[in-house]
This record gives structure tokens, C-alpha cells and sequence, in this order.
């Protein structure tokens, strides 16, 4: 099964003061190896930076630690779906079509890349928000 992660489940996956680690962890842990393999969107790499920086822990990732773990754990393990142009337009005529503003936009990049990818499922913490972007053959869930 070809499935891909959202932002929210790979930030989760490699925090362990997160309280959905775990779930998190184990479904990263099983589709980033063997005959399953995950995939993210370019966007997503920014988004796990600009998060695992900015999270209020008692230890703050420092930058050159987010960059480790996401070049580890995300870059190295995962295949990653470069976003073009096209994606951007696309992403952007679904959110006008659908009055879906702020945002939304972001989760529309990455369910629009995981669509192009041909992704059956998208692992998230934001349901709601990919939900309401109508995905079209794909299954939206959380770990």
C-alpha cells in the first residue's frame, strides 16, 4: 500500500513528549520500511522544520536537531513528492471551488501531491480539515 503523511503524523512520529507518539511512531515505523513505503510532499519537509522549532518543550529542538531529524527520519526513509506549479493551481482552484480559505491551502498541497502519487491513504491528525477538501480515491485517516 502506497500511503502518505501529513505533517501532524511525522512531527508526532519523531517527538516523543507528544501525546500521539506512539500511534504515530508505529504507523511511520511500518510504512517507511519493507514493502510498504510512505511518502510526503516537499511542503511537508518545511512544515515539520518550522513545527519541530517551534514547539514549546521543556527541551527546545534546537535547528541543526530538526534538521537531523528530518533528514534522517523523513528525507532518508521516505519518498518524497516534489511539488510543481501545476500542484499549486490545482491545490488553489480546489479551495476557491470548495470557499475553503486560510490555511486549508497547506493540507490541499499535500493531499493534492498524494493524489498525483497515486497514494491509496493519508495518515493526519487534522481529519477534519482533509475531509473537507473532498479527496478523491483516497482513504483520510489517523494513526
Amino acid at each position: 500500500m502506497k500511503v502518505c503523511f501529513d505533517t501532524s503524523v511525522l512531527v508526532a512520529a519523531v517527538v516523543d513528549q507528544l501525546a500521539n507518539h506512539e500511534a504515530a511512531c508505529a504507523c511511520f515505523v511500518q510504512y517507511s520500511q519493507g514493502k510498504h513505503r510512505g511518502c510526503c510532499s516537499t511542503h511537508s519537509l518545511a512544515e515539520c522544520y518550522a513545527t519541530l522549532t517551534a514547539l514549546p518543550l521543556p527541551k527546545r529542538i534546537q535547528a541543526a536537531e530538526a534538521r537531523i531529524l528530518i533528514e534522517e527520519n523523513f528525507i532518508k526513509r521516505l519518498t518524497i513528492l516534489e511539488l510543481t506549479q501545476a500542484d499549486y493551481a490545482t491545490a488553489i482552484t480546489r479551495c476557491s471551488q470548495l470557499g475553503l480559505v486560510s490555511g486549508v491551502i497547506y493540507d490541499a498541497l499535500h493531499l493534492v501531491a498524494a493524489e498525483r502519487a497515486n497514494c491509496q491513504r493519508i495518515y493526519t491528525y487534522n481529519l477534519m480539515h482533509f475531509n473537507r477538501l473532498q479527496p478523491h480515491r483516497i482513504t483520510v485517516t489517523a494513526p
